[in-house]
């Protein structure tokens, strides 16, 4: 078995500048390391700084090499049982470099280039990185027995790092490479006059998603045939951040480190480790300053709630770091699982909900919704990718979540038709469609029901859903209310007329002045739609209950997505009375050892974040199938427990932060 599946994985990210290495001690790094008991680093090693006296033209030597030598300080790593991780990156070089080579760099449509601080962009299609990378990765790994690769930066970079737009890249490598991928030419129209429904530049985005995959696999296999023991990023282990933006990230997406583990893992069969890293900074420009304290612990309680590894990232060397609120909060929860690493080892979650997610790094607003609502009302759920999806075995769960995905391919419509005949549920709110390759034309899922999309209304958010007398019934929490607000956006759809349809369409209204606030109509136009298909059902929302949650944060639409979940599909909470603010996962491993974590979120306070309020006599409902023989509390809690039938009762008497209860 490799090293990472055999080694607890607690990561500490030193992105060093090149400064860092002028009076670095190997002895000190690695002791700082043993202090936060890390188990393995990633350190900068080649690319646009590389950090040893390389031999190769055109990869330009770090000039503040004057303290130990990157290969002491992996030596000494070895020497203290830390795997180290080489971090390279190819997508820039410098003035210097660029002006050997301008063929290597990325062109904007009118032939300029992306440059910053000195450091000219290149583009993957390039020489650069498709053949001249190589030569550096081998030298790197020749020179310094490193135990792995991260690639920072891959694929197609349109922004720098103050976020200004570049748009596509027009260079001759793209052009060519797309031209032969498709036959055509790169798309006419400029980055910001894109029309997604062109089926150009559906090509396209399949081009750029074909190219990113053939380059992993090329550095992939190039690794391998270095060494077996090498890992790499996105195949052996999946790197992604929690981070914040001052100036593009906020709100703050509060389960940003659970959602990232969810969607890397997937249903688990991969097998590939999680490496989700709590960043430091609270953005670019203040790469030197740290988030609160409470937030680095938050992300890191979830990641391990969620089945991924720990990770913290800081700008330069832990020994110089300005600012090191954070750190008594790392060394904490690393070294809590330091004391019980045996209990997360082999761990899948035992959800039988999931929730297909469209986008590795940015969960779009409706996706955020649903994930809100089922963590909020303690559904057990699992998030997914689309390639993931594709090879996931649907049976294993009771309902799938289409959250306004767009456009899903003949593969997946046939695998979630397939899903819904042998007996699944699918919730779908927005438009969850099948376009056909390279063309204008769409068609819906033959388990939807749905025939036809007569017209999108984006702006309709003086609109209303009436809820009549006689359904509420199925809709247990809307005793005080009649309407629900539809937010911004709501599809006029025509369907099978044996689905059956809930609450009515009450169209735009006058909201000022206050005596023209309301409307005399009331269409037939439903909220939801559910369609029988051969054992199982398929629920159509055509509007976007989360994406108004999400965005507004007031919770109107949340009693009917619950009542969605819970009443129509049947999905169960097992913690009905407990706060919102703790979220709860169920794990087991191959012995049926169950693991319960709680994180506790009370501490998200706005856009700040605080050590959160303890929550006192807990009440879980865990479904199980045989009786235990003991639970107990990782934190050294109070816990009580009782078997009724196939239900494990658990009283957790005291909450701080975080909380696992072991059950054998």
């Amino acid at each position: 078995m490799p090293w990472w599946k055999e080694q607890p994985w607690r990561m500490i990210q030193t992105n060093l500048r090149e400064i860092d290495m002028s009076d670095i001690s190997a002895e000190r790094f690695v002791a700082d390391l043993l202090e936060f008991h890390a188990t393995v680093v990633l350190l900068n090693g080649a690319g646009i700084s590389a950090g040893y006296d390389t031999k190769l033209p055109f990869h330009i030597k770090n000039p503040y090499l004057t303290g130990d030598s990157l290969k002491k300080i992996v030596d000494l790593c070895h020497e203290k049982g830390i795997r180290v991780i080489a971090r390279a990156d190819f997508s820039k070089v410098r003035q210097e470099v660029y002006e050997m080579h301008p063929e290597w760099a990325f062109r904007t449509r009118d032939g300029g280039v992306m440059e910053q601080n000195g450091y000219v962009q290149t583009c993957l299609c390039g020489e650069y990185q498709q053949k001249y990378a190589f030569e550096v990765v081998e030298e790197l790994f020749r020179e310094i027995p490193f135990d792995g690769l991260y690639c920072n930066m891959g694929g197609f970079q349109t922004r720098d790092y103050e976020f200004h737009d570049y748009g596509f890249c027009h260079c001759t490598g793209c052009r060519n490479g797309f031209k032969a991928f498709s036959g055509k030419g790169l798309p006419d129209q400029a980055w910001e006059e894109k029309n997604p429904e062109d089926p150009v530049w559906k090509e396209y985005e399949a081009f750029q998603k074909s190219t990113v995959k053939a380059y992993r696999k090329k550095m992939s296999d190039f690794l391998k045939g270095i060494s077996g023991e090498i890992c790499f990023d996105d195949v052996d282990y999946g790197r992604i951040e929690a981070a914040t933006e001052i100036s593009t990230r906020l709100p703050h997406w509060i389960y940003h480190a659970s959602s990232n583990c969810r969607a890397i893992i997937g249903d688990g069969t991969s097998g590939i480790i999680c490496s989700n890293t709590t960043v430091s900074y609270p953005g670019y420009g203040l790469r030197h300053a740290s988030v609160s304290p409470s937030l680095h612990a938050m992300r890191l309680w979830q990641n391990l709630a969620n089945l991924g590894a720990l990770d913290f990232y800081l700008i330069g060397r832990l020994d110089t770091a300005v600012d090191r609120r954070g750190f008594s909060a790392v060394k904490k929860i690393f070294g809590f699982h330091q004391a019980h690493e045996e209990e997360y080892k082999g761990l899948h979650s035992t959800a039988k909900v999931l929730l297909r997610r469209k986008d590795r790094w940015v969960a779009s607003e409706e996706e955020k919704g649903w994930i809100r609502v089922l963590t909020e009302a303690h559904i057990l759920f699992a998030e997914i990718l689309p390639d993931a999806m594709k090879k996931a075995d649907l049976s294993k769960y009771q309902a799938l979540i289409l959250g306004d995905e767009g456009d899903l391919d003949k593969q997946e419509a046939e695998q979630i038709d397939l899903y819904v005949h042998q007996g699944g549920t699918v919730i779908a709110s927005g438009l969850n469609r099948i376009r056909d390759a390279g063309s204008r034309t769409y068609e819906f899922l033959k388990s939807s029901g749905i025939l036809n999309v007569r017209k999108e209304e984006r702006n309709a958010m003086s609109a209303q859903l009436l809820l009549p007398q006689e359904e509420k019934p199925v809709f247990p929490s809307h005793q005080e209310m009649d309407a629900i607000p539809v937010g911004d956006t709501y599809f006029f759809l025509e369907w099978n007329k044996d689905s059956k349809t809930f609450l009515r369409y009450i169209p735009r209204q006058p909201f000022g002045p206050p005596e023209c606030c309301f409307s005399t109509q009331v269409w037939e136009d439903p909220g939801l739609i559910v369609n029988r298909y051969g054992s199982g059902m398929f629920l159509t929302i055509p509007w976007l209950p989360g994406s108004f949650y999400s965005k507004t944060g007031h919770g109107n639409t949340v009693p009917f997505m619950r009542d969605v979940l819970m009443k129509h599909c049947g999905l169960k909470s097992i913690a009905k009375e407990l706060t919102p603010m703790v979220e709860v996962t169920v794990s087991e491993d191959d012995r049926n050892h169950c693991l319960v974590q709680l994180v506790n979120n009370s501490g998200a306070f706005g856009l700040t974040f605080f050590e959160p309020l303890p929550v006192e006599n807990i009440h879980l409902e865990i479904a199980a199938e045989v009786q235990p023989v003991s639970v107990a509390s990782l934190m050294g809690g109070s816990v009580k427990w009782r078997m009724e039938g196939k239900i494990l009762h658990l009283w957790l008497k005291r909450l701080g932060e975080y909380d696992a209860l072991r059950i054998r």
